[in-house]
């Protein structure tokens, strides 16, 4: 029986699970998508079953022995030269339909399947989702219209924030932080060239980054000692504290039943603490990072991970 692990090269992040599946006995392959098709072979006959084989440039796995999938951060598929751009575009989607199609349709665990992260990664979807799993969330508005964004802001006498939908445009080598916005900026009308998500502020005593391994929930407590970490802890992690905090039972049970309305097995969390201890959804990335709050804290992270990716298929 194998572990899959898809993920780029240079992830070290998935040095510990790995290391921690040997621990437990467990095969571990290791593969990047972005070497298929070319260094990495696909054959799978249907016959009741997917019966084949994956192929690499110095390991094979067949597939009736993935019993999990790990679906960390693999990069996209590297095409050959010469194809236009038409046929590059054709070739993908084969590759996607054809290569994810069999992988997904096998009967191992997924941390996580790649069209539930797909699903996930919509912010208007997991403010409903969260909301109707019983989270607090803050007061949103995603519009193209300068006159509504300026009358939302109007409404946040408390303050206003703008947050990418996606992250960072692929090709900026910037990193998208939250920003304050005023009255005026919101009604920009810039604002019209694509939505735009703009929040009221939240007071805020602390954040925590809530990371969920199968069963397992794990709550570092975030303190911030800088203007801009304060808005935005990615902007300044030097000015950052860790601590592993204790999560209020009626966070436990929302924050499961979440992830089960999602068809999550892992996900990264992150919480407002107001002053006066109400824990306020931000969002869920659920591919999120984890290996510096496992350094910092000390929560057993990788070892949940493998954990899950070593339960019995059901």
């Amino acid at each position: 029986m194998a572990v899959l692990i898809l993920t780029h090269p240079l992830d070290v992040t998935v040095d510990p699970v790995i290391k921690h599946l040997h621990d437990m006995g467990a095969e571990v392959v290791r593969f990047d998508t972005a070497d298929f098709p070319q260094r990495l072979h696909l054959s799978a006959t249907w016959d009741g079953a997917w019966i084949g084989a994956l192929c690499g440039r110095h390991r094979t796995v067949r597939l009736s022995d993935i019993t999990a999938v790990y679906y960390r951060r693999p990069t996209e598929f590297v095409l050959p030269d010469g194809m236009s751009d038409g046929e590059r575009v054709w070739a993908h989607d084969e590759a996607l339909h054809g290569f994810g199609g069999v992988l997904t349709a096998l009967p191992a665990v997924w941390v996580n399947r790649p069209d539930r992260v797909a699903a996930a990664d919509f912010k208007p979807r997991q403010l409903s989702v969260a909301h109707h799993a019983g989270m607090t969330t803050p007061r949103t508005i995603i519009t193209n219209v300068p006159a509504a964004a300026r009358a939302f802001a109007e409404s946040c006498p408390s303050g206003l924030i703008y947050k990418t939908l996606t992250g960072s445009p692929k090709d900026a080598g910037l990193l998208h932080t939250t920003s304050m916005v005023t009255v005026e900026q919101a009604g920009d009308p810039g604002i019209a060239h694509t939505a735009h998500l703009l929040q009221e502020q939240v007071p805020k005593a602390f954040e925590v980054r809530l990371t969920v391994a199968g069963e397992q929930l794990f709550a570092a407590r975030i303190d911030t000692h800088s203007d801009a970490a304060a808005l935005d802890w990615r902007s300044d992690y030097d000015a950052l504290t860790y601590q592993p905090t204790t999560i209020p039972p009626q966070v436990d049970a929302v924050v499961r039943r979440f992830m089960a309305m999602l068809h999550l097995r892992f996900a990264a969390i992150d919480f407002i603490v107001t002053p006066d201890g109400e824990w306020v959804f931000l969002e869920i990335n659920p591919n999120g990072q984890w290996g510096w709050i496992e350094q910092e804290t000390g929560l057993p992270i990788a070892a949940a991970i493998a954990a899950e990716l070593s339960r019995e298929r059901v």
